[in-house]
């Protein structure tokens, strides 16, 4: 054997050692943990692995977890914030939009002002210890990591050509924003829990909804509307959080290691969510690969320049405008601006 070879080998060795007697050193300790919807990939592919199988493994067993969805439990998601600083749970998985009444919070995920996911990303970053500090004063919680869904589209159960046809119809929204954005083209915005979208599109309630590509494809939603414009209108960030009644009873090995954990687990969240969200598409329209089931037919609109302008102008001329003022000072606009909006290239103003 070779020097280097051997070298390396030691190496290795040291760290695989050091490793598992970093786990060995935890103690042993069991978490309740609340996660998102059961059936989308958030779950299935990040949130209930990263508990059952990444952190107990890495932990040598020292470090378990009861994870539930709010599927399960019947809970809506909007809840999840109160139960976490009610001390029901220790973590959880949430979206900030569900965060209600919240400009703070919100500003992370106002519709339409990130197009891509790149962006997206770079959002949280620069926004996102705002975020944080409005959840340990306000929610006593601490937050570990933020992550993405597919890009969220408009669906709608009666032929459109463009964003201007969804003027009159009423639109299911997730969040304030939203809401503003698709009363801005016209429409109007009703807030539906996810698992009631589609009876609610089925009886008419709602005329079309903005979810994500493959949330879309999986809760059936290609089943029950016919077209869907190509058009990302958010991405609705999410948080894991943890309860800082929960954090500070923590030794500091325990917090090393699981910040180390959750780190990792973001960055392998965001990558799974990116490599899916064409393929949402796909399976939603029939016009590609589809591995998750069988395709939906959806008429795939593909946006022009007019559309495009009608989304920029909505959310320069309506939706930042009514954010201004929800978030109330000039400072909390402020920071928006010095972030975001750099990032963005957009300035929100309560004018």
């Amino acid at each position: 054997m070779s020097r280097l070879v051997g070298s390396m080998l030691l190496a290795g060795t040291i760290v695989l050692a050091g490793t598992s007697a970093i786990a060995q050193d935890l103690p042993k300790q069991s978490f309740k943990v609340l996660g998102t919807w059961s059936n989308l990939t958030n779950w299935q592919s990040n949130e209930q692995p990263l508990w059952t199988k990444t952190i107990p493994e890495a932990s040598k067993g020292q470090i378990t977890a009861n994870i539930q969805s709010v599927s399960e439990l019947g809970l809506k998601g909007t809840e999840l914030i109160r139960l976490l600083k009610l001390g029901l749970f220790d973590f959880a998985h949430g979206v900030t939009i569900y965060i209600a009444e919240d400009a703070v919070v919100e500003g992370i995920d106002i519709a339409g002002a990130a197009k891509d996911f790149p962006t997206a990303k770079k959002t949280t970053e620069v926004y996102g210890t705002i975020v944080a500090e409005q959840f340990a004063n306000k929610y006593g919680a601490k937050i570990l990591g933020y992550y993405t869904w597919p890009a969220q589209m408009i669906y709608c159960n009666s032929p459109i050509k463009s964003i201007a046809d969804v003027k009159g119809k009423k639109v299911r929204v997730q969040g304030t924003s939203q809401g503003d954005l698709v009363e801005a083209l016209g429409a109007t915005g009703v807030t539906i829990p996810f698992a009631e979208v589609v009876p609610a599109l089925q009886r008419g309630t709602v005329d079309c909804g903005i979810t994500g590509t493959m949330p879309a494809f999986k809760a059936g939603w290609h089943e029950v509307t016919t077209h869907v414009l190509n058009m990302p209108v958010g991405f609705t960030i999410s948080f894991t959080a943890v309860s800082l009644a929960t954090w500070n009873k923590l030794d500091d090995k325990t917090k090393a290691f699981l910040e180390a954990q959750m780190k990792t687990a973001h960055e392998s969240f965001w990558k799974v969510i990116m490599d899916e969200n064409e393929e949402g598409i796909a399976c939603t329209t029939g016009t590609g690969k589809c591995t998750v089931g069988k395709p939906g037919k959806l008429v795939k609109v593909e946006p022009s320049a007019e559309d495009v302008a009608a989304r920029e102008k909505a959310l320069n001329d309506v939706v930042l405008k009514r954010w201004a003022k929800r978030c109330g000072t000039p400072e909390c606009v402020q920071k928006w601006n010095d972030t975001i909006g750099k990032v963005v290239g957009l300035n929100a103003s309560g004018s």
